[in-house]
């Protein structure tokens, strides 16, 4: 089962249906072109199509395949109001890849939680027996 948590009411679904993956295409293309306009302004360059992607054309594309990947049990302005930005576009992408690659068994709870930075524990250095 997987859920999703959008402020106070919470949706499932069993399985992801084979309508998820054909409906994919469009949201995983914007994903594509986001993420290559992004490693493109990391190195200074411009890509000719940046200027024709819009924020809200990326989003709105991205979260309405979100809201099939849930059988439309939510609409694209509940995940608009109720999910948490940070978590928005990361999410996105992992279910966009694990449908993708069919493996859908490691989805399992949205929002995900950000990874925890554990402190390394640094054991102190024993001493070398004298010989």
């Amino acid at each position: 089962m997987i859920t999703c948590t959008l402020g106070e009411k919470k949706y499932s679904v069993d399985f992801i249906s084979g309508r998820a993956l054909r409906e994919m295409e469009p949201a995983a293309k914007m994903y594509s072109r986001v993420v290559a306009i992004a490693n493109a302004a990391a190195k200074g360059e411009i890509l000719p199509d940046a200027e024709q992607l819009t924020i809200p054309e990326a989003l709105d594309e991205m979260i309405r395949w979100f809201c099939i990947l849930f059988n439309n049990q939510f609409t694209p302005d509940d995940v608009l109001d109720g999910y948490p930005v940070d978590r928005l576009m990361h999410d996105i992408a992992l279910a966009l890849m694990a449908v993708q690659t069919q493996t859908t068994e490691i989805l399992d709870e949205f929002p995900t939680k950000a990874a925890e930075e554990k402190t390394p524990t640094v054991e102190p250095v024993k001493p070398m027996a004298e010989s």
